[in-house]
């Protein structure tokens, strides 16, 4: 690896922290009654003012620094072919759009790194609250504030689940029938219902809940990237409902996770997997 991962990651914090500080702004604004000028990608697919904004400062950040890399973003699709260079970023701006929208605070700013296909460098910084995770390869995941308040501490996902209690984070906007059946084989206790990929791993990470399972389509590579290196990076697993590693080196434009993904400690993986499976028909 030809480039240092330290400063590759300092470069993502602050690519990451001057997307959410835009939202932030622009969100601030929209409970004031501000316009936000959302519109339709696609059916249930939403876009605001704060997307393109965030997806501009972030993508201009990175280029300017690393103008060999190759960025890929959820609001350009020119980008979605480049999954095959050494370095790709892979950035969501603003996960979350619809708790955006319904101004519930449930929404994240996300970049992550690949080299050659392997998830490196993870940010995921929460506008609303200014909570940011951030991780890189072999070097632990850490938690802090934009507002500077307090020492960034370190952060490891708990081996203390109780099977027989587990707590289920789940979408809050694109809930699967899936879930249910996921709930029954494990016997689930409590749901908590989130926005956001990134704000779910951190329920998980910081042990308000044990697992996040995503048991349907609609997630991409921008998704769990970041994420994936630091539920990693703390001592977790990120793979797809299928059990296996997500891949990120992918043929053009195939961008989406067909099985979803699932976050859990590592001591109830077996079973996590055994019902993620079960919940997809797979077995």
């Amino acid at each position: 690896m030809t480039q240092d991962l330290e400063s590759l990651l300092d470069i993502a914090r602050q690519a990451a922290r001057l997307g959410a500080e835009k939202i932030r702004e622009i969100y601030q604004q929209y409970l004031s009654g501000g316009n936000i000028g959302i519109r339709e990608k696609a059916k249930d697919n939403p876009v605001t003012r704060a997307d393109m904004a965030a997806n501009q400062i972030i993508t201009q950040r990175l280029k300017s620094v690393f103008p060999d890399h190759a960025v890929l973003t959820e609001e350009d699709a020119d980008t979605w072919g480049k999954t095959g260079s050494e370095w790709v970023w892979m950035v969501d701006p603003l996960d979350g759009t619809s708790d955006f929208i319904k101004a519930n605070g449930e929404f994240v700013t996300m970049v992550g790194l690949t080299h050659f296909g392997k998830p490196t460098v993870g940010v995921v910084v929460e506008p609303a609250t200014g909570l940011e995770l951030y991780a890189c390869k072999g070097l632990g995941t850490y938690k802090s504030r934009l507002s500077g308040e307090g020492r960034p501490s370190r952060v490891k996902i708990s081996e203390t689940a109780d099977p027989k209690h587990l707590r289920l984070a789940v979408s809050r906007s694109h809930r699967d029938p899936r879930v249910d059946e996921f709930i029954q084989l494990l016997k689930v206790q409590d749901v908590i219902s989130s926005g956001s990929v990134g704000r779910k791993v951190a329920l998980v990470i910081s042990g308000e809940a044990d697992i996040y399972v995503h048991p349907a389509r609609g997630t991409k590579l921008w998704d769990t990237c970041a994420p994936e290196v630091i539920v990693s990076e703390a001592g977790g697993v990120l793979l797809s409902g299928m059990g296996e590693p997500i891949a990120y080196l992918r043929p053009s434009n195939d961008i989406e996770n067909p099985y979803g993904l699932l976050v859990c400690p590592r001591h109830i993986l077996d079973k996590v997997i055994w019902a993620s499976k079960k919940a997809w028909g797979l077995i």
